[in-house]
């Protein structure tokens, strides 16, 4: 099994958990409590742990490869921009399809303050047509999550909602390798950790501005600093004394506290990693690792795994398309209408996401690795 596979089919479940959270979302799911309240949970942990495997990842590519920064940032804009461009036309052209379903929402959904969906879909509207230049600037340089909402409303998600965590990943890969920098020397780890958190803080104190979303990078750097100090003890926790009890214990923490499940989920997933033969030692240590490797290790997860950021960018749009036919063909009722987005989105989604990876994210990373490499090499005198 390849060193780090797991992180690849961990990402290919958290991608399909925001799938439902989105479609929960436009049905009105979970809205005041119950089990359906879970859909919800799933997309938010999904984005959480996401945020933390991207500050392990590239905690490793800056420590392992030691690129120079044009090379490193090249290949990452290779990475992200090609693919979010195609999702981001896709979604301006469905976003007049979902505001028109909504004239066939339930009444007593839309009156219900806690069912916001139409307001988003109206707001980035307003926010496009009233600033259409910046709008699109701000989304074509992956910055939209840097203005406040306060300044521009809805800003940071508009037309395609999911990439206000896009342009958090952009506003990390750009200090990624001074960061990582930081806190791996012991000289300067603490000093960064207490600006980060300071960071953290006045964020939420609103000093920055508001925004609906921790779309600026010092909303959630310290879960970046998660996953990156992850990445840089990752020898020493091959060491720690952990065993595999600490994975049903984590998740129970985590449905106990759904806002730090995304936290219990990183550290089953980082135990496994670090602790999976030694768990081998012990009957139960290799059945649970023997479920973990199929979850997260086997053909099947990886295949979903490569496919997770398409899937991740291309459901959306999907979404919205349907919701005007099935909104309107289908009687009211979340149970049906559940179930019809489920067998219409989801193939759809495989297939939109397999064209994705094959036609625009394979083709230009490897542009991307060729430019960087040129990028890299020394300018040679003519004569």
């Amino acid at each position: 099994m390849p060193r780090f596979a797991a992180i690849e089919g961990l990402r290919g479940w958290l991608a399909w958990g925001v799938v439902l959270s989105h479609i929960a979302q436009v049905l009105g799911m979970g809205l005041h409590g119950g089990h359906e309240v879970w859909l919800d949970y799933a997309g938010e942990t999904g984005v959480m742990t996401f945020i933390a495997i991207s500050g392990f990842v590239i905690a490793g590519l800056v420590v392992d490869r030691n690129e120079p920064w044009p090379r490193y940032i090249t290949r990452r804009a290779f990475r992200i921009f090609p693919a979010f461009w195609v999702a981001y036309a896709a979604a301006f052209f469905a976003l007049p399809l979902a505001i028109a379903a909504l004239g066939y929402t339930s009444p007593g959904l839309l009156a219900d303050p806690a069912y916001n969906y139409d307001e988003v879909l109206r707001g980035w509207h307003a926010a496009v047509a009233e600033r259409p230049v910046e709008q699109i600037g701000l989304h074509i340089v992956l910055m939209q999550g840097v203005v406040p909402d306060s300044l521009w409303p809805y800003s940071s998600t508009a037309v395609l909602g999911p990439a206000w965590s896009l342009t958090l990943e952009w506003q990390f890969y750009l200090i990624a390798p001074a960061f990582v920098w930081l806190v791996a020397r012991d000289s300067s780890s603490m000093a960064i950790t207490l600006v980060v958190a300071a960071l953290a803080v006045a964020f939420h104190m609103g000093l920055f501005g508001h925004y609906d979303l921790p779309s600026f990078l010092p909303g959630t750097g310290y879960i970046f600093l998660i996953g990156i100090a992850s990445r840089l003890n990752f020898e020493r926790l091959k060491s720690a004394p952990v065993g595999p009890e600490i994975v049903p214990i984590a998740l129970v923490i985590g449905i106990l506290f759904p806002g730090i499940m995304f936290l219990a989920i990183w550290l089953c997933v980082l135990a496994y990693l670090t602790r999976r033969d030694a768990w081998a030692a012990r009957p139960a240590g290799r059945r649970l690792s023997a479920v973990m490797d199929v979850m997260f290790a086997s053909r099947l997860a990886q295949w979903f795994g490569a496919r997770s950021y398409a899937v991740y960018l291309v459901h959306f749009p999907i979404i919205m398309a349907l919701s005007l036919p099935i909104l309107r063909d289908l009687p009211g009722g979340t149970g049906l209408q559940f179930l019809a987005f489920l067998g219409a989105v989801i193939p759809l989604t495989l297939l939109a996401s397999e064209l994705m990876y094959r036609l625009v994210e394979r083709p230009f990373i490897a542009l991307g690795a060729r430019l960087a490499r040129g990028a890299s090499k020394p300018v040679v005198p003519a004569g």
